[in-house]
């Protein structure tokens, strides 16, 4: 993908809850002019969803927050340095395969 990212929301889950260990990014961003939903945990397939409009990727993003922290770019690339590159990456795959899901109506 040859767009700039541009993430909107960046949310870190990291800890244990319920004895299950979380080690997951759940991220919104704009690429290509269209909105995405990124998910996934570390060394896991990361996932996309595509969203009609900000607003109702916003929506999803409030829901989120409650169970992720909200983390800035720089501590995001400081624990998964290439977690930009993997999007882009993957999103392109993705999208060439016609495997992002798609928002519902």
């Amino acid at each position: 993908m040859q767009e700039e990212i541009e993430f909107i929301y960046i949310g870190w889950c990291n800890g244990v809850n319920k004895g299950v260990a979380n080690d997951k990014v759940w991220t919104a961003f704009k690429a290509g002019g269209a909105y995405y939903a990124g998910w996934g945990a570390r060394g896991k397939t990361i996932r996309f969803k595509k969203h009609y409009d900000e607003f109702e990727l916003k929506d999803l993003m409030r829901k989120k927050q409650r169970k992720y922290k909200e983390v800035d770019a720089f501590m995001l690339f400081s624990i998964l340095p290439d977690f930009k590159e993997q999007v882009a990456s993957k999103l392109t795959i993705d999208i060439l395969t016609n495997s992002v899901m798609p928002a519902l109506l």
